[in-house]
């Protein structure tokens, strides 16, 4: 349901409309928002979110320390956790000894997780060929390519 709020002034509003960086964090929310919705109506109980950290773990080599998780996604080690205990209580990862570092707790994929993994992953393509379908080749071209640009405008920030 929409809401009906009125503004005081509408030129600060246009103002802040013209802005990249809200623009963008409007378009995230929005891709979040409407993906987790899909996968709930396919059956999926999990957030995008939860599912790019059984991702994360499924395409690294060696199993990542909650903390490497946390780096990779770019998100706070607090938040990670959190997830990554809803994760596990569900059957779907477990903690163990890094076989290096003793001293050192990785995030494995359970069986489960390992097979929610193909399955979302499978279901992310079908959402992803449902969206190009909106767009012409060129467009998603330069979506891409704007956002290695945005990724190489954090980088360097980050330097």
């Amino acid at each position: 349901m929409k809401e009906n709020y009125e503004l005081k002034d509408e030129a600060s509003v246009e103002r802040i409309k013209k802005l990249f960086i809200v623009n963008i964090l409007g378009l995230s929310h929005l891709i979040v928002r409407d993906t987790n919705r899909w996968l709930n109506k396919l059956g999926y109980a999990l957030q995008i979110e939860q599912i790019r950290i059984l991702m994360t773990i499924n395409y690294l080599k060696n199993p990542p320390s909650q903390q490497d998780i946390a780096n990779i996604l770019q998100k706070n080690k607090a938040g990670i956790q959190r997830s990554i205990q809803t994760l596990q209580r569900d059957g779907y990862l477990r903690s163990t000894t890094d076989g290096q570092d003793k001293r050192k707790n990785v995030v494995v994929l359970t069986p489960a997780g390992k097979l929610f993994v193909e399955k979302a992953t499978e279901a992310l393509e079908g959402m992803n060929t449902e969206i190009e379908k909106y767009f012409e080749e060129d467009e998603i071209a330069v979506l891409r390519r704007i956002r290695s640009k945005i990724e190489a405008i954090a980088q360097n920030a980050e330097k």
